[in-house]
């Protein structure tokens, strides 16, 4: 997976970039954070455009500390969507693409006019995440098109996955010193001995959501793999686990056994030799027993006991949730007009919503009301459309090739029920990779 040199450089490149990143942070020296920066910019540069997703992904889980404080606006975000720009203005001055697809620009400009219209009707204002989003709504479907079939998925979920795993590593270092306290959030219920970690983000299920989509990339990949990579693979997903249990969330427990069952279901049916299923089964035995047995896992298991004894009712098993939804549902019952157009996307709560509705859809129906959201439904079926067709003629391969792309979109996708994305990177970007992530499986199959 990382046998071709260049990406064995820029992985080593970004290594460096991070370490920085947390040296920068334990020394409280923005100096060697912005060193960090440019030399972000300099692989950016140097690397091949078809690199790019899993370089935006390795940093995804850093991206909350990819800046000089807490309150500043992460570099991340605005690095990424000028580099996204310098992409297609040199694509355009070489004849390569032409920015001007007019599917993308139709849609762009429908979304564009809509939330301008909404905004300036409810006296909303403008900010930067807006602008952003605009941005990417032409920017991902052109990056896409013209690199889809040369974006690999592995590459891909190995990055994030070691991003994953690195940030994890780095913030429970630095979540000993004070200075970064308003960086790094821990969760401390002290009366029932309960401690919930997030890498560096500052919410518990949106840091266990990038693990799930890490840890069901790297199962989908092991079908495809020999017992040398699916130890490999193995170890790294039970790295990816460890920090998932760190977070103590229920959406990732359930989410996680969810995958596993049908991946389960996957691998029997596979047609691969019986002595590689034999390998992944005992691979999978083996990680079981450690985390049933491990002290490493044995205090995380505590922890999960003690939150599902505090389960009562749908209102403490959702960990209020439910109540949310109900104010948002009373608040669309009594406001038709906003139900109808949304706000703009602006982030603003009016009518008694007082707090984010941890649904995305919930929450694009907010921001965009019906109307906006069936536009927004429209861009979403016009990435989709940019993939290949491909005929499989197999039925054994078509159940298998469904049973994976389900497999991935419930990692993908099933948190962001409990989540609000629509104002996160996330949005984007693991919209990407589940594209690329279709069309990996798909061609293993055909292989």
């Amino acid at each position: 997976m990382l046998n071709n040199r260049k990406v064995l450089i820029i992985f080593i490149l970004m290594f460096v970039d991070i370490s920085l990143i947390s040296i920068g942070h334990y020394l409280n020296m923005n100096s060697i954070i912005l060193l960090s920066l440019l030399l972000l910019i300099t692989i950016l540069l140097i690397s091949p455009y078809s690199l790019f997703l899993a370089i935006l992904l390795f940093y995804l889980p850093w991206s909350p500390v990819m800046k000089f404080n807490a309150e500043d606006h992460s570099f991340y975000t605005i690095c990424f969507v000028l580099y996204f720009i310098y992409f297609l203005i040199v694509n355009e001055l070489e004849g390569k693409i032409s920015i001007l697809r007019i599917e993308s620009l139709i849609l762009t400009c429908s979304i564009f006019m809509y939330t301008m219209i909404i905004k300036l009707f409810f006296g909303n204002s403008f900010s930067l995440g807006y602008l952003v989003f605009i941005f990417m709504v032409i920017l991902i479907p052109t990056y896409i098109k013209v690199y889809h079939r040369k974006i690999s998925f592995e590459i891909c979920i190995v990055f994030f996955s070691l991003g994953i795993v690195f940030a994890g590593l780095s913030s429970k270092i630095l979540m000993n010193y004070s200075h970064m306290l308003p960086f790094i959030k821990v969760s401390n219920w002290e009366t029932i001995g309960l401690t919930r970690l997030s890498g560096f983000y500052g919410d518990a299920n949106f840091y266990s959501a990038h693990i799930l989509v890490a840890v069901s990339g790297l199962l989908i990949i092991m079908l495809n793999k020999s017992f040398k990579n699916v130890v490999l693979l193995s170890i790294l997903v039970l790295t990816l686990l460890y920090f998932g249990l760190l977070s103590v969330s229920k959406m990732f427990l359930v989410v996680l056994l969810s995958i596993i069952v049908i991946w389960s279901l996957v691998a029997l049916i596979s047609k691969g030799k019986i002595t590689t299923k034999i390998s992944i089964f005992i691979v999978i035995n083996l990680g079981c027993l450690i985390i049933a047995t491990s002290e490493l896992f044995a205090k995380q298991i505590n922890m999960y006991s003690i939150r599902f004894n505090m389960v009562s009712d749908i209102s403490t098993l959702t960990t209020g949730r439910s109540d949310i939804l109900s104010d948002y549902f009373t608040f669309f019952k009594q406001n038709p007009t906003r139900l109808l157009f949304g706000q703009g996307y602006s982030e603003v709560f009016n009518g008694g919503i007082t707090d984010a509705a941890h649904n995305t859809i919930i929450q694009i129906i907010y921001q965009f009301g019906i109307i906006g959201s069936i536009i927004l439904l429209f861009w979403i079926i016009h990435l989709f459309n940019i993939l290949d067709k491909t005929q499989i003629d197999s039925v054994n391969k078509r159940i298998k090739i469904n049973l994976n792309i389900f497999i991935f979109a419930i990692a993908c996708f099933a948190p962001w029920l409990t989540l609000d994305i629509l104002f996160a990177d996330e949005l984007f970007f693991i919209t990407s990779l589940f594209l690329i992530g279709i069309n990996y499986i798909k061609g293993a199959e055909n292989v």
